[in-house]
């Protein structure tokens, strides 16, 4: 690791005097947020709150003669120190040898206004909580590939990456309480699986050693909390972690953060409904308004949540194309599938998925407002339930807003006679050559067996919701920790 030499030489010079530059706590009486609070409209010049014990981060050092100024931040919030030759005697001096930018100090004082009427602590006593061994870089230089790896630095210096966390976790304590609302319990999942399921993606494999056998990390959260629901439990959700080991790119990351619901004795038109007024609910708190900015491609539209579109996925193909898709024969699709650059799943030329691709190419792009998109061929989703009404279809809706998928529901299929069908479709499907094939998970064809309730289920990609609710067009700003080459992470 390569360190400012200047800087390990104050740390050895200050243990040999027996300081410890990295003490093991330091009693502070008020937060930089909490003496921001105690602003007063008169500003006197002369001190007000005494014996006041803070700390934080040394942002600027500003020296003059026997009297300097320096700030320090915390938890997003600046507050400037007076030193003075009066309060600190010969440690004054001792302060520009020993302290530097990026260093955290702990401070006692007197709080005052300056001349020019800025809020102030005078120091009558400081301490070294932690010397850094590395000088603050110039954030404005930093490539985003930097900020990635190495987002600590990042939330200490950017003022937009910490907002963009603290909007992340302000809108899934939202969501939470919404739910609580309505009678949802919020329950747990295994992350290690037996058995991967619950979605149509490539999993990432590990061996447990004990029992000598390969698990997968989850791909999704609903087998499980499907589990819940036969054995009882009417209303729950999971916000959790999930792995798929495919894309990276604006819009994915191979580990990334779902909100998985079901509702028994529900159907998707319940779970429309309830994720219409979950999301207006969660943007009206969040943003202080129905109405947010987004910027695709350079251009910046109005999204308005409080009201969404409905369309099928027939129609709105049908829309675009300017003819009827269910008049098209399997050859046009093929047709428009190759004049698109599509390739089909598992090399098949199957109508229901061909249709599917089509719609993601062709029409996602253009669903800029709130749009729910209704009813999909049966053959795109093996755990739904097939439609009431209309051949060929199930029961499913997905959210688009802004050109992206936010969210995706059912009405469940609890029929486990036909979840045996469709689970040994996909492996026929996996043995044509088809990666993310369903596998045949038993112990789910079982738990249906017991009786699962009529059911609907809702998943909800919250990481592409914060994107909506920061304006960020790149997934990578609004996940804490992204996923990168560990060579650009551990590079010296």
């Amino acid at each position: 690791m390569k360190w400012d030499e200047r800087r390990v030489k104050i740390v050895d010079e200050l243990k040999s005097k027996g300081i410890n530059p990295y003490p093991h706590k330091y009693d502070i009486t008020h937060t930089i947020i909490d003496i921001k609070k105690m602003e007063r409209s008169d500003k006197p010049t002369d001190a007000f709150a005494f014996d006041i014990s803070t700390a934080g981060r040394v942002a600027n050092i500003r020296r003059h003669g026997k009297i300097s100024f320096v700030d320090i931040f915390d938890e997003g919030e600046r507050l400037q120190l007076q030193l003075r030759v009066n309060e600190l005697g010969d440690r004054y001096d001792k302060f520009f040898e020993i302290v530097d930018r990026g260093d955290i100090l702990g401070v006692k004082g007197d709080l005052l206004y300056t001349i020019k009427g800025e809020l102030t602590l005078r120091i009558k006593d400081y301490v070294l909580l932690s010397k850094s061994l590395i000088e603050p870089p110039d954030w404005s230089k930093l490539s985003p590939e930097f900020r990635y790896a190495h987002r600590y630095v990042d939330f200490l210096y950017n003022d937009l990456a910490r907002r963009n966390m603290e909007i992340r976790y302000s809108t899934i304590r939202r969501i939470r309480e919404f739910l609580y609302s309505k009678g949802f319990m919020e329950v747990e999942t295994p992350i290690l699986q037996p058995v991967y399921g619950g979605a149509l993606a490539k999993p990432f494999m590990s061996h447990v050693n004990y029992l000598n056998e390969n698990w997968y990390l989850r791909i999704s959260l609903e087998l499980y909390l499907k589990r819940y629901i036969v054995g009882g439990f009417n209303k729950v959700f999971e916000i959790g972690k999930v792995f798929r080991n495919e894309d990276i790119d604006v819009t994915h990351n191979p580990e990334f953060t779902l909100l998985e619901l079901y509702w028994a004795y529900a159907d998707y038109n319940d779970i429309m409904r309830l994720t219409e007024e979950m999301l207006q609910d969660v943007v009206k708190n969040i943003n202080n308004d129905s109405k947010i900015k987004y910027s695709i491609g350079g251009k910046e539209y109005t999204i308005e949540f409080s009201q969404f579109r409905k369309i099928t996925m027939i129609d709105s193909l049908t829309e675009v194309l300017g003819k009827d898709v269910d008049k098209m024969s399997d050859e046009e699709l093929k047709s428009l599938m190759d004049k698109n650059g599509l390739k089909p799943r598992g090399n098949m030329y199957i109508r229901g998925l061909m249709i599917e691709k089509l719609f993601d190419k062709l029409v996602t792009p253009t669903l800029i407002q709130p749009t729910f998109v209704l009813d999909y061929p049966v053959e795109t989703t093996p755990l739904c339930k097939p439609h009431r009404s209309k051949q060929g279809l199930v029961e499913r809706f997905e959210l688009y807003v802004a050109g992206m998928e936010l969210a995706n529901a059912y009405t469940e299929l609890n029929d486990p006679i036909i979840q045996d069908m469709l689970f040994k479709q996909e492996q026929e499907m996996f043995k044509r050559g088809d990666e993310e094939a369903h596998p045949y998970d038993v112990d789910f064809v079982r738990a249906l067996s017991y009786g699962m309730p009529p059911t609907g289920g809702l998943g909800i990609g919250i990481d592409r919701l914060i994107m909506l609710l920061t304006n960020n067009m790149s997934i990578k700003e609004i996940i804490p920790y992204p996923m990168l080459s560990a060579k650009v992470i551990q590079e010296d």
